[in-house]
Order: structure tokens, then C-alpha cells, then sequence
């Protein structure tokens, strides 16, 4: 055999033998590659043989969204109070935790929660008016009342009724569309010499524009309420949407703020109500006053006596007698009214306001 055959046979041996070794090492588990594939949410990444999950969070910059507790209306309470985690092949497991080949990694983020509900009720020894209100009477019940457990900021408030309605001895009159720079002053006045109080539900935009007349109504002891700002009768209020039913009410419950007046009384224009109306107005801190006897002092050609007569002929302890201050030539409405007070008492009823009733609400 010549020499370079000789190293050629002794070659592949020593390669043979390392083949044998290596693949003695494969068997007995001592082989460690140099990197791993990892899967990452949908991306496949590598990292070095031997890092951990915290190197992994560290190079992938893996930081999972904190959830943050609100209270009901959506506003943080603590903005750090649900942390997400990160999990390897399901299971969260320690930072420290060396990661192997084919490990799937995700991100699991924390999220928003809300605040638990407090319920809670009040009982009304005097009872509520309804909501809607067409009549002066009060049922027995209770107010249930729904707040954050937290924040204590309120959700909602439903009166439940426990017993039957008892009708008051008395009569409310009520002014619509006003202020009128013209007769509400006038109104006013007469009311004021018959010793007589009323309740006066105003338009927003003239509630702005005439703002000594409401203070006026507030000073001699008449109640004022919430007539919407612009009056909207076509589409009928109960059809427009509740962004614009919300937005109606609350402007002029502005207004009214800034004259120094707080009142829940809301009458929606022509009556227009529904459910949709009476929760907006509720979650306002308002309720829906209708009324029971409408002598159309509004209607072309009706005169003081006419006016007078209606009214008499249909009032009864409890009613709620609805009247225009605004809107029109309202002087028949003006001389009609010493009239309506005269006969109203001599059937031995009072006349009161509409008065804003104690809520629980806070």
C-alpha cells in the first residue's frame, strides 16, 4: 500500500469517528443548538440558545396594555389597575424562565373595567308625583336608587309605587313659552295682586334673552321650569333623537343655572313625550310635567269668558291647568285669568306651584 493511500484511509476514519461521536451526542442529549425559533404572536423570530423570557420582553419590547377601572360615566378611577401578562405556551410562568425551541409567546393585555353597581332605596313617606306628571297627587313608594360602589356617582332612579295616588286639594296653574317681554310682566303682576302662585315652564333662548322677567317669577314665588332652548314641535320632540332631546333640555337647564335657577320640572313642547323622553329628562334630573285640563287659551279667537269657562268646567282637586304666557297675543289668556283664580277658590281649592320635589339623587 503506498503512503497517500495510507492517509487516505486514515482520513476517513478520523471523519468516520467524528461522525460516530456526534451522533453519539445527539443520542445521549448533550447538543445545544445556537439559536431557537420562537413564535411571537404571528411573527416567527430567533433568539440565542439560553435566553430567557425576560430577554425575550426586553429585544421584542413585549409590554401588554394596562386595563384601568372607570366609574360609570367612563371616567378612571386608578389608570393602573389591571396589568396585562405575558404567557409562553399558554401558562404564565417567571421572567427568569429559559425559553425553548418552538416556545409560542403572547402578549395577553389588561383591560378596562368598570366599577361594581350600589343599589340602595329610599322611602318616601309623602310619596312622588308620576313621571309623567298630569295631575297634583303623590303615591306612596319608595326611590330606587343605582350608583357606582365607588365613585357613588348615580346611574339611574325609579320610583316604585306601594300604594294608590291621594289628589291634593288644589289646582296648579302653569304658563307655557314664555318669557314675553309683553304679558308675562303683566301676568305676573295680576297674579301677584290676586295673591295667587303659578308655575311658568320657559323657553331657553327668550329665558336668555329676558333674564330679569325669570329672576322676577323666582323673586315674587312662582316656580320656573324647563321648556326646552329652541322649542321644537316639527318633527314632534319624542321623535328627535336623544342627542338633540338631551341637548334641548340641558342648554336651557344652563340658562336657567346661571339666572339661579335649579328646577326638575320639564314640560316638552305640545306634550310630546315617550319613554325616550322621560329617561333623558330622568337621567337630566328631571321630570316630565303634562297636565290635565287645556282650555286652548291659544286657539285663534278665543276669548277671556271662553278661556274662564273651560277651565272652570273642568278643573278638580289635582289638576294641573296648562296656560300660555308667550307665543302670541296672549291678552285674553291675561284677562281671563282674575276670573280662573276667583273660581277656582270658591270651589275651595288652592292654587300652588309646581315645586321642585326633594330628590335623592345628590
Amino acid at each position: 500500500m503506498s503512503s497517500r493511500t495510507g492517509w487516505a484511509v486514515a482520513a476517513f476514519l478520523l471523519l468516520a469517528g467524528m461522525a460516530a461521536a456526534a451522533l453519539l451526542l445527539l443520542t445521549h442529549g448533550d447538543y445545544r443548538p445556537s439559536s431557537l425559533t420562537l413564535q411571537i404572536g404571528k411573527r416567527t423570530v430567533t433568539v440565542a440558545a439560553g435566553a430567557t423570557l425576560a430577554d425575550a420582553i426586553d429585544v421584542f419590547a413585549l409590554h401588554p396594555r394596562v386595563g384601568r377601572l372607570l366609574d360609570v360615566n367612563g371616567h378612571v378611577i386608578r389608570p393602573n389597575a389591571f396589568p396585562g401578562s405575558i404567557h409562553v405556551d399558554g401558562r404564565a410562568v417567571a421572567a427568569g424562565s429559559v425559553l425553548r425551541d418552538g416556545d409560542r409567546i403572547s402578549v395577553v393585555d389588561g383591560h378596562d373595567r368598570t366599577e361594581g353597581l350600589l343599589h340602595s332605596s329610599v322611602r318616601l313617606r309623602n310619596g312622588l308625583p308620576g313621571d309623567p306628571q298630569f295631575t297634583i297627587a303623590r303615591a306612596p313608594g319608595e326611590e330606587l336608587i343605582v350608583r357606582g360602589s365607588l365613585s357613588h356617582e348615580l346611574v339611574s332612579t325609579r320610583f316604585r309605587v306601594l300604594g294608590t295616588a291621594r289628589p291634593q286639594r288644589a289646582v296648579a296653574l302653569t304658563f307655557d313659552d314664555g318669557p314675553s317681554p309683553v304679558y308675562t310682566p303683566r301676568i305676573l303682576r295680576t297674579l301677584r295682586r290676586l295673591h295667587a302662585h303659578a308655575t311658568f315652564f320657559v323657553i331657553g333662548y327668550l329665558a336668555q334673552a329676558y333674564p330679569a322677567i325669570v329672576r322676577e317669577e323666582q323673586h315674587i314665588g312662582m316656580a320656573v321650569g324647563n321648556h326646552t332652548y329652541n322649542h321644537p314641535e316639527v318633527p314632534p320632540f319624542a321623535q328627535l333623537p336623544r342627542v338633540l332631546m338631551r341637548d334641548e333640555i340641558s342648554l336651557t337647564a344652563t340658562v336657567l343655572a346661571r339666572l339661579g335657577v335649579h328646577t326638575d320640572l320639564f314640560r316638552p313642547p305640545a306634550g310630546s313625550t315617550s319613554p325616550a323622553v322621560e329617561h333623558v329628562a330622568s337621567a337630566l334630573g328631571e321630570r316630565v310635567v303634562l297636565w290635565s285640563v287645556d282650555p286652548s287659551d291659544w286657539a285663534p279667537g278665543a276669548t277671556a269668558r271662553q278661556i274662564a269657562a273651560r277651565v272652570l268646567s273642568a278643573v278638580h282637586p289635582g289638576s294641573i291647568v296648562i296656560l300660555h304666557d308667550g307665543g302670541g297675543d296672549r291678552s285674553a289668556t291675561l284677562a281671563a285669568l282674575p276670573l280662573i283664580v276667583h273660581g277656582i277658590r270658591h270651589r275651595r281649592l288652592r292654587l300652588v306651584t309646581l315645586d321642585a320635589v326633594r330628590s335623592t339623587r345628590g
